[in-house]
């Protein structure tokens, strides 16, 4: 399987021997066993995005980003990432030959960077980004400068910055469109830059029929976008980012504004969750569904949890959540999932009596 069986959806075109795979794509869309049933939705489901090669959806970003620099002729590819964009970006650059150089925010998880690294990255942390909205702005700008010389590239996976790249994240749309002929009546995105709701919703429009409600869901503590589409406005805002939820830590509005305006079109809305939130659903999608899931991608159950609890979702719906990580892309999260457990060494007399 490949986002490369959508060619002819994309605007950037790129030459058949240029196309870069890892095997993106194709990812399963599971139905909810136990939490749908709790909540009182009989048919909630989990796109479950860990499956992609390099444990994210950005793998869908990557693959037609780094083949356009092929398609150019580029090589060296710049790229800011709190972790998953920074692995998908190194790890298609490894498979194109392509130098890929990373600016990653203060606090990216070990499990990240090691895995970015592991490809061949050249990373480095830079203090205050991703946290501090001047900051964040300082180092885009400073990217951008820098991904103007020849051979170059900047790859930020926002259309804001990288539109070519981020077409192949709509092919989530795609395959949603092709799971039930009957169609959806509601997709919760996490949120951060926004770009994957953004895609989402460009997706489904490209696909023709299916206009789900495309709902947004930020951690409190980067409320960039949600308050802002849940209350009628029309721009999003800059904020001093608190949040502790890795990936979802961007100060900056980025994709934000074209956010609002498109979800509002498909009739969603804004929804806020708190991290002790995001952890616990963390923690009740491994033990009750079996999905291991980094933080990020418990995000958008989060917000359907607190949505359905406050009245704001009919049960009745056809609902997909976007799980967007593997739980292996951060390390430290599952050791707080695990705090209440022990993994004791015994004699093999002792086993389990």
């Amino acid at each position: 399987m490949s986002i490369w069986i959508w060619v002819d959806r994309y605007s950037a075109k790129v030459r058949e021997d240029r196309r870069i795979s890892l095997g993106e794509g194709g990812t399963p869309c599971i139905r909810s066993r136990v939490i749908g049933p709790s909540l009182g939705l009989d048919q909630l489901y989990f796109k479950v995005e860990g499956s992609n090669p390099t444990g994210s959806y950005k793998d869908r970003f990557a693959a037609l980003a780094v083949s356009r620099m092929l398609e150019r002729g580029d090589h060296t590819c710049l790229a800011t990432s709190s972790g998953n964009t920074g692995a998908a970006l190194a790890a298609y650059c490894a498979a194109a030959g392509l130098r890929c150089r990373i600016a990653v925010v203060e606090s990216a998880p070990t499990g990240k960077l090691q895995q970015m690294m592991a490809y061949g990255a050249e990373v480095i942390r830079v203090r205050g980004f991703g946290l501090d909205a001047g900051i964040t702005t300082a180092v885009f700008d400073r990217l951008n400068a820098l991904g103007q010389k020849p051979g170059h590239a900047l790859q930020i996976s926002a259309y804001a910055y990288s539109p070519e790249g981020m077409e192949g994240v709509e092919s989530i749309a795609f395959e949603l469109v092709e799971e039930f002929d009957e169609g959806w009546d509601s997709v919760f995105c996490p949120v951060g830059g926004g770009g994957l709701a953004l895609a989402t919703a460009r997706g489904f429009a490209k696909s023709g029929d299916q206009s789900p409600a495309i709902h947004c869901v930020q951690p409190a503590g980067n409320d960039t976008v949600a308050s802002a589409l849940r209350n009628g406005e029309a721009k999003g805002r800059e904020v001093e980012c608190s949040t502790s939820i890795s990936g979802l830590q961007v100060a900056s509005v980025i994709d934000g504004d074209e956010v609002i305006s498109k979800c509002r079109e498909t009739g969603g809305t804004g929804h806020l969750v708190g991290d002790e939130e995001v952890w616990e659903m963390q923690r009740l999608l491994a033990r009750e569904e079996g999905v291991f899931s980094e933080p990020a991608g418990a995000v958008a159950l989060a917000g359907l949890a607190k949505a359905v609890k406050k009245g704001d979702v009919n049960r009745a719906q056809r609902i997909v959540c976007l799980v967007t990580g593997s739980g292996f892309k951060d390390p430290e999260s599952v050791q707080r999932i695990n705090a209440d457990r022990a993994c004791p060494i015994v004699e093999a007399t002792d086993l389990f009596v």
